[in-house]
């Protein structure tokens, strides 16, 4: 039995002639786990049914409507108009959001989010259905019930940021031996001279000889696949082989520093066997130190501290960035046993005027 049926889908909309215009929905039921934690037996399966129905009435006998898999669901009917379809997105959200269940704390409405997409005719389905999904992502970090129409011409929009090419390029680099780490010089500006105490390394990737910055959305899209502990993966074994590779260089600095990403802090098994790489260096204390932004740390304050205690164990000092972005108390800083911390560069870039 297949785990999506994204496939039977797209092969019903690869059959379809919307004409003048179609819309796209990507739905998505908020909260299911506690739905079924909660409601009673077999409640859970009664909402997925109900929520089923729904769209089946609205999308009508020429429209679609079907379960993707899980809480997650796709839409599609013909419109006359952009705006249409912002009407006919409200209306669908609206009678959703009057389903109920029952369960241990009483009766409940359910919650959704929506992303819409306005489908000129001979557009891709598989594209659309993901900048829809893209959208819907949006809607969910907003809040309960939004609905979000992709925009692809929007430059803060996160859906514009996320395109599984950008995976595809980034293994295709890595296979290549195309993707770098270049280190960063850090200088000690507190003496009469400015000397070279630290590097960080940053990715980048071989362009004709050239080291660049990789495309714009590549570590985002990563983050979305759940796919960041293959860069982080990568630069840990670059910088690892450059230590060995390199011990007269690292004498001479104070240390070296390699960025984390969020996603591989709370990977139990990359931070364990990260751990017990760094162990097996051996290398005197301060030589290799980790990087991780503010928003990481607050969003896992609690795991961030203890991995930031166990490494500074053995040797490891800890970066805090963009310190600042997050906008939060201060108090925060008491749990974490960071080394340095960066501010975030809005609070500096005026401080020889203001």
């Amino acid at each position: 039995m297949p785990v999506s049926n994204l496939g039977r889908i797209l092969d019903w909309l690869g059959a379809w002639q919307p004409y003048p215009l179609a819309m796209l929905l990507y739905v998505d039921v908020r909260h299911m786990r506690s739905i079924n934690r909660l409601a009673t037996l077999g409640e859970g399966d009664e909402v997925i049914r109900q929520v089923l129905h729904v769209m089946q009435e609205w999308a009508g006998d020429g429209g679609l409507a079907e379960r993707v898999w899980s809480n997650e669901f796709v839409a599609a009917k013909v419109v006359d108009h952009g705006q249409t379809a912002v009407e006919e997105a409200a209306r669908l959200r609206d009678r959703l959001a009057g389903i109920r269940y029952a369960s241990m704390l009483g009766d409940n409405h359910i919650a959704v989010s929506m992303g819409l997409v306005a489908v000129q005719p001979g557009l891709r389905w598989d594209n659309q259905i993901a900048n829809a999904a893209e959208a819907c992502e949006t809607a969910k970090q907003r809040g309960l019930n939004q609905i979000v129409t992709f925009n692809p011409h929007c430059g803060t929009n996160t859906a514009t940021l996320i395109n599984a090419s950008h995976v595809l390029n980034f293994r295709h680099l890595m296979g290549a031996g195309r993707l770098l780490l270049d280190p960063q010089p850090i200088m000690d500006i507190r003496g009469t001279r400015p000397r070279l105490a630290k590097a960080e390394f940053l990715l980048r990737m071989d362009q004709d000889g050239r080291h660049v910055p990789l495309p714009s959305g590549t570590i985002e899209t990563l983050e979305h696949f759940g796919l960041s502990s293959e860069l982080d993966t990568f630069s840990a074994e670059t910088v690892i082989g450059w230590i060995a590779d390199h011990p007269e260089a690292l004498a001479r600095l104070d240390g070296v520093t390699l960025n984390l990403s969020a996603q591989s802090l709370v990977d139990g098994r990359f931070m364990n066997r990260l751990y017990h790489e760094v162990r097996g260096l051996h290398l005197p204390p301060g030589k290799l130190g980790f990087e991780i932004t503010e928003t990481a740390a607050i969003e896992h304050l609690e795991l961030a501290a203890d991995i930031i205690e166990d490494f500074r164990a053995i040797g490891c000092p800890f970066s805090l960035d963009d310190f600042g972005s997050g906008l939060c108390s201060f108090g925060y800083l008491h749990s974490l046993a960071v080394d340095t911390v960066k501010i975030d560069g809005r609070f500096i870039r005026d401080i020889a005027h203001n």
